[in-house]
């Protein structure tokens, strides 16, 4: 396999995806914050489990709508012609994000993906019905041409769970658990997604030697499974705590697969 690259920028998203050249990126994956954060932590005496508790999660109503426009934008930006954007969000944000993209140029939503957790938190209010689901829009952008890369029957080989037999043509509901802890085992951090979210959406919009963009990468697992995939990968983290973690998972998965990668951290 070619040697692929990967990048990780320590800084804010929304001044350093204005260094990166214009359609260079063939895919990007976002996590943007939710703004779902309390101010104070609501915990629950049979459970460990405390609300999102991060000020980085805390906008204003206008704030939110304006950050929000402001990196969706300059992910556009970067975004080759026929490549394709994936969001991940709650009810917190997501239609939010859809009514952005709906008013983007040249911008076409593919999919709505409900991400359906087995075992999801209960609810500790008792006065909603338990949150067990996220949501994912893929949009691609089109134009000059190129339209959305789909890889058809990778999808039906290789993306599969109880809601989706392998062989058949996989729907928009995928079962995946919540983050296990075997894949947090070089640092905790909140709102880290499990590495088979990340092979599903890799696979099925990719190809070898892509370049997959994360504006907010937290613990890596973009890069992580971009590198794992053979993708190059680049990923851009506020927080400079979730540089060491990035690192160790980085390192680990080139030692653990033999693949040759160079990765370069700018802080």
């Amino acid at each position: 396999m070619t040697k692929t690259k990967h990048k990780i920028i320590i800084g804010d998203a929304l001044e350093k995806l204005k260094e990166i050249p214009s359609e260079s990126i063939d895919l990007v994956f976002a996590d943007p914050p939710y703004n779902m954060s309390k101010k104070s932590g609501l915990a629950w005496k049979y459970s460990k489990h405390i609300t999102m508790q991060e000020s980085w999660d805390m906008f204003s109503k206008d704030e939110f709508f304006e950050f929000n426009l402001k990196w969706i934008t300059e992910c556009l930006r970067i975004l080759k012609h026929g490549g394709s954007l994936w969001v991940s969000g709650s009810f917190h944000n997501i239609y939010q994000i859809g009514f952005i993209l709906q008013n983007m140029n040249n911008i076409k939503i593919n999919n709505s993906i409900v991400w359906f957790k087995p075992n999801a938190q209960p609810n500790i209010t008792c006065r909603f019905f338990t949150e067990s689901t996220e949501h994912l829009i893929w949009a691609s952008k089109n134009g000059k041409g190129n339209k959305w890369k789909f890889n058809y029957k990778l999808t039906k080989d290789n993306i599969f769970d109880s809601l989706n037999p392998k062989g058949k043509q996989t729907r928009n509901v995928w079962s995946i658990s919540l983050t296990p802890k075997s894949e947090k085992w070089a640092g905790v951090h909140p709102t880290q997604k499990p590495e088979e979210l990340l092979r599903r959406i890799i696979i099925s919009c990719t190809d070898f030697g892509d370049t997959i963009l994360d504006p907010f990468t937290g613990s890596g697992t973009t890069n992580v499974m971009a590198l794992k995939y053979n993708r190059n990968s680049i990923g851009i983290e506020k927080d400079k705590k979730c540089l060491s973690i990035i690192k160790k998972r980085m390192e680990k998965e080139i030692k653990g697969t033999l693949r040759e990668a160079d990765m370069i951290c700018e802080e």
